[in-house]
């Protein structure tokens, strides 16, 4: 009976306390600047610690976990490791610092006398919430187990000078680290036993490859060919095109597989040999690394048409070309124009393209599937052309006075579509209009000397 009155007056004493009805100085005793003893926050004893010596103490337990580093060990026995820190780990002290001050200090009446009961019986131990960036775990994962994974090796395909294919290997399984299921195990290390020793071994699977010779086998037909000539063109823009002209040739697409032309022909760099060259940019033109890369784009473009192979992406240019007709061109820039087409057949496709200085061509083999009875046509119609006449004038203190100077290209502005014809046994079955192309126009420019 005297336990339970003494527990009662102390609740009533608490929530006398907690509403404000106690004299000032009892309040300030109870609300003390302190955590209580007994308070543990990752294991770390905070007991009569201050907000701020307790957010520090907080912060370097965490600072030292980002400074350690996780172990990885990968399939072939060597170990990675990564500062933990660049995983994008961050944390809330303050969070848990408050919540350490109320303990036993605020709240209801039934919480803060169980609060100080269970600090009177032993710890109450708290979480600090901290979190990671697992699209950069993930990332840094992958790049670093590469090296000591065995993946599959793919069967591969290359034409010969005598215009026959030859194959090369079956396709072999390898053994590679299993993203899916390592991940999780380092979630786990990180959220469940964060520590200054972490790591894990990676789980390992089998990797099939994804072309075989029995893939290969059957390409055989020419589906679609185009050729463009290139031989005026100067000794750096023949550069850029023989060069990505090169990572084209040989590709094989599965069935289902797409490919983004901007990507496989690498970025334009002096490192992947692309040079300057003219190219067109905000209706005129400059030079620019990799220019002429378009005549590339352009000239697969009508071959892949030709082949009837499914366009996801095409952009013409902003003015017209002179290698093809208006309204058949494929432009390529940085961020903003791509050609992307999808082998939307039941069997692989393989490309060829051959720049040999004068000729550029492009070649689509796979096995045909269209009756002999049909055949395809791609016409290509100018609906307007217009001329600008009128010349821009300029002046410039580079020319003496009374000298003149004409520059730029008279290029007309050009409205074009492209229109696909399908004949069975020579009679037109479909006609569908592909695209309507729209090109400004561009005239000269006569710069007045007044040096």
């Amino acid at each position: 009976m005297k336990k339970n009155l003494q527990c009662i007056l102390a609740g009533i004493f608490l929530a006398a306390v907690s509403l404000g009805f106690c004299p000032a100085s009892a309040r300030a005793a109870f609300y003390g600047r302190t955590i209580q003893e007994g308070v543990y926050a990752m294991g770390i004893d905070l007991s009569g610690m201050t907000s701020v010596e307790a957010i520090e103490t907080l912060d370097d337990y965490f600072q030292e976990i980002a400074d350690s580093s996780f172990t990885i060990t990968c399939m072939d026995g060597q170990t990675e490791t990564v500062r933990v820190g660049d995983w994008g780990l961050s944390w809330n002290a303050s969070s848990t610092v408050k919540q350490a001050l109320r303990l036993g200090r605020s709240g209801g009446m039934i919480d803060l006398y169980k609060e100080r009961t269970d600090l009177k019986k032993g710890n109450i131990y708290l979480d600090v919430p901290y979190s990671f960036n697992t699209d950069k775990i993930r990332d840094s994962l992958s790049r670093r187990v590469a090296s000591h994974d065995n993946p599959a090796q793919n069967a591969t395909i290359h034409m010969q000078s005598d215009g026959t294919f030859q194959v090369t290997g079956e396709g072999s399984n390898g053994e590679v680290t299993d993203l899916d299921v390592t991940l999780p195990l380092i979630m786990d290390q990180l959220t469940d036993h964060i520590s200054e020793e972490m790591g894990v071994t990676v789980v390992t699977r089998v990797d099939t490859p994804k072309i075989t010779s029995s893939d290969l086998l059957v390409i055989k037909d020419k589906l679609g060919a185009f050729t463009t000539d290139y031989g005026s063109s100067r000794e750096g823009r023949k550069t850029n095109i023989q060069i990505a002209t090169e990572f084209l040739n040989g590709k094989v697409l599965l069935p289902g597989e797409s490919l983004s032309v901007s990507e496989a022909i690498h970025p334009r760099t002096e490192e992947n040999g692309y040079t300057l060259a003219a190219q067109y940019s905000n209706g005129d033109s400059e030079q620019a690394l990799g220019g002429g890369i378009c005549q590339v784009s352009t000239t697969l473009y009508n071959a892949l048409l030709r082949a009837e192979i499914k366009i996801n992406e095409r952009h013409n240019h902003s003015m017209v070309v002179s290698y093809v007709d208006w309204g058949t061109d494929a432009a390529i820039a940085d961020n903003s124009k791509d050609l992307v087409f999808t082998n939307n057949l039941e069997n692989p496709i393989y490309i060829y393209g051959d720049a040999d200085g004068e000729f550029l061509t492009f070649r689509i083999y796979g096995v045909e599937y269209r009756p002999e009875n049909r055949t395809v046509k791609f016409v290509a119609n100018t609906e307007s052309e217009e001329y600008i006449t009128e010349r821009k004038i300029k002046y410039s203190d580079e020319y003496k006075k009374g000298t003149s100077q004409v520059t730029g290209t008279q290029r007309p502005a050009v409205v074009a579509t492209l229109t696909k014809v399908v004949y069975i046994d020579g009679e037109v079955t479909e006609s569908i209009l592909l695209h309507t192309d729209y090109y400004m126009g561009s005239g000269l420019t006569i710069t007045y000397g007044t040096g």
